[in-house]
């Protein structure tokens, strides 16, 4: 399914025209995320492609994220997947609290198609064995930090809550999804 992100007014982009997003989930607890965004490829600021590995900071430059949530409880999870091949894995207690770098069975990787007016990153995020991904409903969150070469920065979510950018804010975490029990 695909979802259309918004940029939040206070961060606008000069080059950016738009960011859609499929997410696929696999049963066994594989999040497939593509993000694509639509303008003048040539002006965004990419970090340097380096070797995939867990980094911390990510957001501070061009970063996919999704925060995935189980409905009616304060726990989520935040995925940050760098063009770099960088990725970061958090969960919380609740709203910023709590927060630690689960163990993953298997790293995450990111992929990068590239053209004049497109750029795809999609992300492949194995995370079997998470308790928060047992059966029920999740929330999710989907959304982008967007620089540019020109030093602007772009926030782009599936919704924005009034005010300041924020996106742990449970009002951000729109797409529902049905995680059924597995055998």
């Amino acid at each position: 399914m695909r979802h259309t992100l918004s940029c939040h007014p206070d961060f606008p982009s000069d080059t950016i025209t738009g960011i859609d997003v499929e997410i696929d989930f696999v049963p066994a607890g594989t999040f497939i995320l593509r993000y694509n965004v639509i303008g003048a490829v040539e002006c965004l600021a990419l970090p340097e492609a380096t070797i995939p590995e867990r980094a911390d900071g990510l957001w501070k430059e061009t970063c996919f994220e999704a925060f995935i949530g189980k409905k009616d409880a304060p726990e989520y999870l935040e995925l940050n997947l760098s063009p770099s091949s960088q990725w970061a894995v958090y969960a919380f207690d609740g709203y910023r609290e709590g927060m630690r770098s689960p163990d993953l069975g298997h790293h995450p990787r990111v992929e990068i198609v590239s053209t004049a007016n497109r750029f795809e990153l999609t992300g492949r995020v194995d995370l079997a064995g998470i308790p928060l991904l047992e059966a029920g409903s999740l929330e999710i969150a989907l959304t982008a930090v967007i620089a540019e070469k020109s030093g602007r920065k772009s926030l782009w979510a599936l919704d924005h809550p009034s005010g300041s950018p924020d996106f742990h804010s449970r009002d951000c975490f729109l797409y529902n999804l049905k995680v059924a029990k597995s055998r």
